[in-house]
């Protein structure tokens, strides 16, 4: 059940399984290359990819991704509309079509990644291009969504490759064009627009906001549909267990919904809310509940968005009420150090794998101290949603 949008449909498109930051220093201190440390992938999971549709994780590589900050950086798969550096091959030119549009500066951004150690290894040259991207002239302002929406029309999607093959046609060596994140809402539309060029055409990595995570919601609404996943858009506000005996048979658990008497009974409960980026667990220090004078006493500084059976902890831990009314030291513990963590991607539910209590999982950034990366959010979803389904 769902009443927004989570932080998968936030995703920039870059499907890891570990940080990639992580990944990086690994292979560094080995003197291997950033994919020689991938790890093979369960069959479970390369199952629910293949289902899905809407990514590439290849098998036995990981791909490289130009991102709109300039730089290029590995992932173990993408989404589909991203451009995969690494399948280009060595050598070869990349270019960048001028396009009036903000965040978009073609020159800045193909000096930037052709000065990246990445790309020097993979000696790929970027260069950008008079080429027309933009039809109308309030498309210089639009969002990247509505933008990418109107290639989900053939139409305009066969009057971009035909501009696209014309700046191709121009040079020589020329191995891929480079857009920003404008190739559809839809399925497929990078494909077929690679195949109006005639040569691989892709996206930029962006951060939030990008068309990716709606992309990946078209692919996930396909894939309950296909399934006959029933899916209710409410707001929960509470799990409780309802009856049953929590240490033997099955947990009966009432799901309160935002009406009021509104509610569910459920066999088990599955908790993907996110963590504290996707607003499944709030920070809430006790000078939140102050009002004009004191509060009235310490508190744990965070808190799920939701009332449920479970406890918050951090990987250490279950958390524990702070000292100061103002929550822990944000200064010092909200940034990652070397590979610990920040205190703000490590807070969520405690559990035993995926096991919050019986009858009750979580998934995803909802866990505490587990990577915040897209496989690992499907991987422990995957689970919990068999044992789940198990559970009786």
């Amino acid at each position: 059940m769902s009443a927004g949008a989570g932080a998968s449909a936030f995703a920039g498109g870059a499907v890891d399984d570990v940080p990639w930051e992580q990944r990086t220093r690994a292979a560094h201190a080995l003197g291997l290359e950033a994919h020689a440390t991938a790890a093979k992938l369960p069959g479970a999971l390369l199952e629910f990819v293949g289902a899905l549709g809407v990514w590439d994780v290849p098998a036995a590589r990981g791909c490289y991704l130009a991102t709109m900050a300039g730089r290029v950086r590995p992932a173990r798969g993408r989404d589909r509309a991203l451009l995969d550096l690494e399948a280009l091959g060595r050598g070869g030119r990349v270019l960048l079509p001028r396009v009036s549009r903000p965040g978009w500066d073609a020159d800045a951004l193909a000096r930037a990644l052709g000065d990246d150690p990445f790309a020097k290894a993979l000696k790929l040259q970027f260069e950008a291009v008079d080429a027309p991207v933009l039809r109308f002239d309030e498309e210089r302002r639009v969002t990247d969504a509505d933008l990418a929406a109107r290639h989900d029309d053939p139409a305009r999607l066969a009057w971009l490759g035909e501009s696209l093959r014309s700046a191709v046609a121009e040079g020589t060596g020329v191995a891929a064009v480079l857009l920003g994140p404008w190739l559809g809402l839809g399925l497929g539309r990078a494909d077929k627009l690679a195949a109006l060029v005639g040569l691989p055409v892709g996206e930029a990595l962006i951060g939030a906001g990008s068309p990716a995570g709606l992309r990946f919601e078209v692919a996930r609404d396909a894939l309950f549909k296909a399934g006959g996943i029933e899916v209710i858009s409410r707001r929960v506000r509470a799990v409780g267990v309802a009856g049953g005996d929590a240490s033997g048979g099955t947990a009966r658990f009432a799901v309160s919904l935002e009406e009021k008497d509104a509610s569910l009974r459920a066999d088990a409960v599955v908790l993907a809310t996110g963590g504290v980026s996707g607003g499944g667990v709030i920070y809430t220090p006790a000078e939140h509940g102050a009002g004009a004078d004191l509060p009235s006493g310490g508190r744990v500084p965070f808190a799920l968005s939701l009332t449920a059976p479970v406890r918050l902890g951090d990987g250490r831990g279950a958390l524990e009420a702070t000292s100061s009314l103002f929550g822990p030291a944000l200064d010092t513990v909200a940034w990652p150090t070397g590979s610990r963590q920040s205190l703000l991607e490590a807070v969520g539910v405690q559990c035993t794998g995926i096991r919050a209590a019986h009858g009750l999982f979580a998934a995803g950034d909802a866990i505490a101290a587990r990577p915040r990366t897209v496989l690992e959010a499907a991987a422990t979803g995957w689970h919990a949603g068999v044992e789940a389904a198990s559970t009786g």
